[in-house]
């Protein structure tokens, strides 16, 4: 490959998964500058974007938005190939020493937003696993609510983390807004209107350069009524409408997520209603429909590379909280009704979890920021 043309190797060296590419980068030193080029890094993540490769599941011991259990697995983080899905490897995290939940954020191009309980976040990229603490969020946070949210500025070209510190008393809320860019590896406080409530702690969710929440203008209310997007490039918020509930009276919890790359809405209702998963591509299109006897949630993670399996993450309740009632199924988009095949991933502990799909990417946090910060604590301005 040396005597071949600089786009032919790069079209060559694309198609490899980051393992191999990290491998390649001892070959030669021509090697190493063409794999470490941010001009690879994008070509190499838009290939893996587009051809829906190079996917990893990622299972954190963090209990799912609808269970209380205090089954947290110590914090530990597992990894395993979305092509095979057999075995999970635990991965060395930047708050694997700390004690309590480590719950994530969301994941964006590769780089993954963890924080802890003392809501310290990191910035970490587990293929390569360079990683960035970021400067400690200044004030008490001991009675407010907190949320974050992590995406990518495209325009920008720029990395940023987007928190909500809110604090109700009576019908008066009180609520502060900051945003992280990597670029500066700094913290800002910015003025905008946030006429909204946040019932719960659920971090935000990014789908088209946007990290949204589920909110409510109504601090009585029991259950969010509406989606706030915030843009990271004008960093503003605007409300995006609900799709369209039959039985709007018979839901009882509302769930945002992304899957592939789009923002996805479900809702669980009275039983024995249907689990329906919305998917916004300029308008709400129902993708998919699965009966209650699948579970109660159903969280939707990935297309299979073939693109006719779904892969699902399902819970159901049972009568001691503390029991593992999820479950992994790829079902056959033809027949949603009925289960393809279930996954065990070996190696992985029993237990409630939250789990991404994360597509691996060589993306450097040093890189983006322009210096060398990654692997230290960042600063705040």
């Amino acid at each position: 490959m040396a005597g071949l043309p600089t786009d032919i190797n790069i079209d060559i060296l694309s198609r490899l998964s980051v393992k191999c590419l990290l491998r390649f980068k001892w070959v030669s030193k021509s090697f190493c500058s063409l794999i470490d080029s941010q001009e690879f890094i994008k070509i190499h993540l838009k290939r893996s974007i587009e051809t829906n490769s190079n996917l990893s599941l990622i299972l954190s011991g963090t209990p799912a938005p609808i269970s209380a259990s205090s089954r947290y697995w110590g914090g530990k983080i597992f990894s395993a190939g979305l092509d095979s899905l057999n075995l999970g490897v635990e991965l060395d995290h930047p708050f694997k020493n700390c004690k309590g939940r480590t719950p994530i954020v969301d994941s964006c191009n590769g780089l993954i937003a963890l924080k802890n309980d003392e809501n310290d976040i990191a910035l970490w990229n587990p293929s390569t696993e360079e990683h960035l603490i970021l400067p400690k969020y200044w004030g008490d946070l001991k009675d407010f609510t907190v949320v974050d949210g992590f995406g990518y500025d495209a325009v920008n070209d720029d990395y940023k983390v987007v928190r909500l510190v809110q604090l109700v008393i009576g019908n008066v809320g009180y609520t502060e807004i900051a945003v992280y860019s990597l670029r500066t590896n700094s913290w800002r406080r910015i003025r905008v209107d946030f006429p909204y409530y946040i019932l719960h702690g659920w971090d935000g969710t990014f789908a088209d350069g946007h990290v949204h929440w589920l909110v409510t203008n109504n601090p009585e209310d029991y259950i969010e009524n509406l989606i706030v997007a915030f843009n990271l490039k004008s960093e503003e918020f605007h409300e995006v409408p609900l799709p369209h509930l039959e039985n709007r009276n018979d839901v009882l919890v509302m769930f945002v997520g992304n899957f592939s790359g789009c923002l996805y809405f479900s809702c669980l209702c009275n039983y024995p209603q249907p689990v329906d998963i919305w998917v916004l591509k300029g308008c709400w299109t129902k993708a998919f429909s699965f009966p209650r006897s699948v579970g109660d949630y159903v969280k939707a993670l990935a297309y299979s590379q073939s693109g006719g399996k779904v892969l699902v993450d399902k819970f159901e309740y049972g009568e001691d909280e503390d029991i593992n009632r999820w479950e992994l199924f790829w079902y056959d988009l033809q027949n949603q009704g009925a289960a393809a095949d279930q996954v065990t991933i070996h190696g992985v502990p029993q237990g409630c979890r939250d789990t991404i799909v994360c597509v691996d990417s060589l993306v450097s946090l040093a890189a983006c920021a322009g210096r060398g910060v990654a692997g230290r604590e960042g600063r705040m301005s």
